[in-house]
């Protein structure tokens, strides 16, 4: 009977003349274990075992191999070699994995599905590839992976690096293979040139055990496919930047910069944690600037461990600078931006012509701003279609040059957007950056030009120029309109800035935009945006040579001010306005602006004056026919007249106001004109009237599917419902006001309704609720610097303070 490993260990043993004690010493392992091999009740040890007793009995290659395989359970006694096979035979159990990453942190659940994936077992063998952008940690999990799971495959671990994205080339199958097969054993001379005949040989060696392959930053399925063992006892693990999709029986992990708690966790064990505790702003600002990206924090952590004078603040403020920031990342092979040139070098070697437009098209993303990267945005750079466009952000896509977030709606993450900027800002490529900014921002304004018609039909502000609507979306409804200005937002303003470096780009475009904007920042209440918007518009208007634009934005940069209740600034802008559109001869401007004014009197309690003005308005707009400003200034007149006791005055205003909307066949204005009627009943305590317009003007906003009017009617019904004693009926009005603000965004009626609510609970004898929702309200506001809203809560929450 051929001798079992318990057999070889104590024969070994003895003739070394030692005990399990003293062999237990030298070998670095306990009494028990040695005895428990002695006894064959422990019969496949870990490779590290066999290794470490074989170092301890310090025995010859050719009994080492004996060892060896009958840890694998292999007894027989194979024919007679020369002591260089014998040698080479030994490292038939190699254990080629690098080292683990000590500080290996957060993947828990990435780190799971690797694992389990390698631990599944079946009937062929397991592929798995960790696949994400270059730095993202890819390595550091497999590695990770491999050695948690180096039981299950006690016949050794091959680990090659494919040098898919370094300087120099991808390591070919067949040199791959020579390399995996000289690990197995193989004698070099013995090794074929044919990469089927490599293949071949490589899968009959690996053939019966118990194996795992680690094949890191692969390019190609092609480069892979022949390195894949057969045996459904072995697992592969792929590193890839791409995701390797059609490699059959692949299960694709997919590793994302790191959330910043992650983040933070791998500083605080690279620094310390009450160096990161002492500055932990510091910390997260680190997080940001690197994206998250474990590549770069690692760099970071490392700078900062070899620098324990340093703060961490000391790190952010170098990092603040873009221009340098990449630069602080790493040099040379082992920073960020050597990683990025892998993939895009990739790109560039490529035979397709598909792939060298990928990379234009890489570097102009870096023009682009915002969270999300729309399709249309980025044809306009290019000047190509949009299916052109979108076929090639997907190449980048397979790249992890980009992330895709739903259908034709991208995000580059935050250090591949410096890497792009760096290689556009290049000077010989200064007139196709100018160009694309030119293209991209006749985009922006002929977009929020479509959205103005849509929240504005009636409106008289006009473009500065014609607009060029190619490629701009068409929206399916109000929501769909206003939602897309809500995720382009940044964008427009980012690329607008940038217009500064393009020789009259912010004249051409800043007026244009402010105003085509306006629907949609009055829509949404947006005052804080619409006073940066139209600060950019009027500093680069001309007044002497388009007083009437001029006047437009003059007028339109009050209605932040009066909002939120800096009435006499509202009042000074708009007399300058009133004095534009007069210069201009612009009748219909004056006459927008008598009824502005007719407002803004109102509110400073000067109610002779607001009438004065509203009538003249109302007597412009006669005059040239205006039924739109006819309208809107017998809507302020007829709230103007509530107020001052004139009833039967507002009801005919009011009454005019509805027929010329309901004749335009403005069924919005309709709505919006039923709503200012309601409030102003609502103000003088009739409640019953505030009632009937309130409900109209809702059912109007939920046919239009208009979300942002139908929120804030049911937050006045909500008023009305519990000025007549129902409670219950205004909670439910003020719920879905609640949620419909929640759905687009709009934080400025999020907080007005948390308001009415508090109201309701003090109503019905639940203070302490009541409290709570003021101070929601209260954050809502402050973070978003609506300062009159808050100050109101202030004082009611604590009229002390």
């Amino acid at each position: 009977m051929s001798a079992t490993f318990a057999d070889r260990l104590r024969e070994h043993r003895s003739a070394a003349g030692l005990t399990q004690a003293e062999l237990a010493l030298r070998a670095g392992l306990s009494e028990q274990a040695i005895g428990l091999l002695e006894r064959g009740i422990r019969t496949r040890p870990r490779q590290s075992t066999v290794e470490a007793l074989t170092a301890a009995l310090e025995l010859s290659p050719e009994a080492a191999r004996e060892m060896a395989q009958a840890a694998r359970g292999r007894t027989q006694r194979p024919r007679a070699e020369s002591p260089d096979d014998a040698a080479a035979t030994v490292s038939l159990v190699p254990r080629q994995l690098p080292p683990a990453v000590a500080d290996f942190t957060a993947r828990k659940v990435e780190l799971d599905q690797v694992v389990a994936a390698l631990r599944g077992g079946g009937k062929a063998s397991a592929v798995v590839t960790v696949t994400g952008m270059g730095g993202v940690g890819k390595t550091a999990l497999a590695v990770y992976a491999g050695h948690l799971t180096a039981e299950q495959f006690p016949d050794g671990q091959l680990y090659v690096k494919l040098r898919g994205y370094v300087p120099g080339g991808a390591l070919g199958s067949a040199a791959a293979l020579g390399q995996l097969l000289r690990s197995l054993g193989v004698p070099p001379r013995a090794i074929p040139s044919d990469v089927d005949e490599l293949a071949a040989m490589y899968r009959s060696a690996i053939a019966g055990r118990r194996m795992l392959i680690l094949l890191d930053d692969a390019t190609t399925i092609g480069q892979v496919m022949p390195l894949i063992p057969g045996d459904p006892n072995c697992a592969s693990i792929i590193t890839s930047r791409r995701f390797l999709a059609a490699l059959p029986g692949n299960k694709i992990i997919r590793l994302s910069a790191m959330a910043q708690d992650d983040a933070l966790s791998l500083l605080s064990v690279m620094v310390g944690h009450r160096r990161l505790a002492t500055e932990e702003q510091a910390a997260r600002d680190i997080s940001r600037l690197t994206g998250g990206l474990p590549l770069a924090l690692r760099l970071v952590g490392a700078r900062l461990a070899a620098r324990p004078t340093w703060h961490l603040q000391d790190v952010v403020d170098q990092l603040t600078d873009e221009h340098r920031r990449l630069d602080e990342l790493g040099v040379e092979q082992s920073g960020v931006r050597a990683s990025f040139a892998g993939s895009i070098n990739e790109l560039l070697a490529g035979p397709s012509r598909l792939d060298q437009e990928a990379v234009r098209a890489f570097d102009l993303l870096s023009l682009a701003e915002g969270s999300e990267i729309s399709v249309p945005l980025v044809a306009r750079f290019l000047d190509r279609t949009g299916a052109d466009t979108e076929a090639l952000l997907e190449r980048l896509v397979d790249l992890h040059l980009l992330d895709s977030i739903g259908p034709r709606s991208y995000r580059l993450h935050d250090l591949l957007r410096t890497y792009a900027g760096e290689r556009l800002a290049a000077p010989h490529r200064q007139a196709e950056r100018d160009a694309a900014i030119e293209r991209g921002l006749k985009l922006y304004v002929a977009a929020a030009w479509r959205v103005h018609r849509i929240t504005h039909p009636w409106s008289t502000r006009h473009p500065t120029e014609q607009l060029d609507e190619n490629e701009v979306p068409s929206f399916e409804d109000l929501s769909a309109a206003l939602g897309w200005i809500d995720s382009e937002f940044d964008s427009m303003l980012g690329l607008y800035r940038r217009a500064a470096a393009v020789a009259g780009g912010q004249q051409r475009f800043g007026p244009s935009l402010a105003l085509g904007l306006f629907g949609y920042l009055e829509a949404r209440a947006s005052w804080s945006k619409m006073r940066l918007v139209y600060d950019l518009g009027i500093a680069a208007a001309n007044p002497d040579q388009d007083p009437s634009t001029a006047g437009w934005l003059e007028h339109d940069r009050a209605i932040p001010d009066v909002e939120e209740g800096d009435a006499a600034t509202g009042r000074a802008r708009v007399l300058r306005s009133f004095e534009l559109f007069e210069r201009a001869g612009d009748v219909v401007g004056m006459a927008r602006c008598c009824s502005t004014l007719s407002h803004i009197h109102e509110r400073l309690d000067r109610l002779d004056e607001s009438v004065s003005w509203g009538e003249r308005g109302l007597a412009l707009s006669r005059q040239i026919g205006d039924s739109g400003g006819v309208g809107a200034n017998c809507l302020a007149l007829g709230a103007l007249y509530q107020r001052i006791g004139r009833t039967a005055d507002a009801r005919r205003a009011f009454q005019e106001s509805f027929e010329l909307a309901e004749a335009d066949g403005n069924v919005r204005s309709l709505a919006r004109r039923r709503r200012v009627a309601g409030v102003c009943c609502l103000e003088q305590g009739q409640f019953g009237e505030a009632l009937a317009h309130l409900t109209v003007a809702s059912q109007h906003f939920r046919r239009l599917d208009d979300l942002s009017g139908l929120a804030e009617t049911l937050g006045h019904l909500s008023t009305v419902e519990l000025a007549q004693g129902r409670p219950a009926a205004a909670e439910l009005h003020a719920q879905e006001a609640l949620e419909l603000a929640g759905k687009y965004h709009d934080t400025f009626r999020t907080g007005t309704v948390l308001g009415t609510l508090a109201t309701i609970k003090d109503a019905v004898g639940a203070p302490e609720e009541a409290r709570t929702l003021r101070r929601r309200a209260l954050e809502i506001f402050e973070a978003h610097q609506i300062s009159r809203a808050a100050e109101e809560l202030r004082e009611i929450l604590d009229p002390t303070e």
